[in-house]
């Protein structure tokens, strides 16, 4: 093995060390959580800050649907639907949101400063 051999095996190696953490923050989001969460229901657009837990109660078509904040994360605890699969799909995240159908409500989690917009390899 050469002197340039070694070179750029340790060239390469340090490309790969320094690349891991870019590549890291970039599937996870940039190290950016979360700052809100839009709820859109049968009386209208409500913002909920991810950064104040608490318990908040909404009217649905149907009954009532029950949103838990804390730790950063929503998710729904109760909802007076017939399924339940708002209540099993666990905490909204950004582009996978909470629905509950029959109440017609949704609560979407938008990426933290620069919202929804961010364009992704699907959309181009």
């Amino acid at each position: 093995m050469t002197r340039g051999d070694r070179l750029l095996i340790g060239l390469v190696a340090l490309a790969i060390v320094v690349s891991v953490p870019v590549s890291a923050g970039a599937l996870t989001g940039g190290g950016r959580t979360a700052a809100t969460a839009t709820v859109i229901g049968p009386t209208g657009t409500t913002t909920l800050d991810l950064r104040r837990d608490g318990t908040y109660t909404l009217e649905g078509r149907t009954g009532t649907v029950v949103l838990c904040v804390a730790d950063g994360s929503v998710r729904c605890i109760s909802a007076d639907c017939p399924d339940g699969v708002c209540v099993r799909s666990g905490m909204a995240r950004p582009g996978r949101p909470i629905v509950c159908a029959p109440n017609g409500v949704t609560v979407s989690v938008s990426r933290g400063k620069n919202g929804d917009r961010s364009v992704d390899a699907v959309s181009r």
